[in-house]
């Protein structure tokens, strides 16, 4: 149950939340958006990241919703492994650096040095490397407004 009053009706309590700043909850929802819809990202990098967001905000519904559309998809196995990603053993490099640029992203991104940075360039363009970072600020602040509100679907999400 959401922390603040939302406006009646039948949507999930997230459209809700949203809906009590038009302004403000279109925004959030147009940078959603374009993160999920705009991006160059590979499905599984953009997951990758995405769980390890999840992971850092401790986010149920985040850590809860799986990408099925695409059959590039990571597997359920690496989705519950991600908590632990340095030992799987699926993930290619790239993915690997995506996952440790959203950890540092939402956990310590003062250590992303020039070695970090050596390898990042490696695996992924500035355009990439930009695109991830917008991503994971998408993640990172919107999952911690569904956090602090408590608002959010109780069942899977899969796109």
């Amino acid at each position: 149950m959401a922390r603040v009053d939302l406006p009646d009706g039948d949507d999930d309590e997230l459209i809700r939340l949203y809906a009590l700043s038009p302004s403000m909850g279109g925004a959030a929802a147009a940078f959603s958006g374009a993160v999920y819809g705009g991006t160059i990202l590979p499905t599984r990098v953009r997951e990758v990241a995405r769980m390890r967001i999840a992971g850092a905000n401790r986010c149920a519904v985040c850590l809860d919703t799986r990408t099925t559309s695409d059959p590039d998809r990571l597997t359920e196995d690496e989705y519950l492994g991600m908590a632990d990603w340095r030992s799987l053993t699926t993930l290619s490099e790239r993915e690997r650096v995506a996952a440790e640029f959203a950890e540092l992203f939402a956990t310590d991104h003062l250590a992303m040095d020039p070695e970090f940075w050596a390898r990042a360039r490696t695996e992924f363009s500035d355009q990439e490397l930009f695109e991830l970072g917008v991503c994971c600020a998408s993640w990172l602040g919107l999952g911690r407004v569904t956090q602090v509100f408590d608002a959010g679907v109780t069942c899977r999400i899969e796109f």
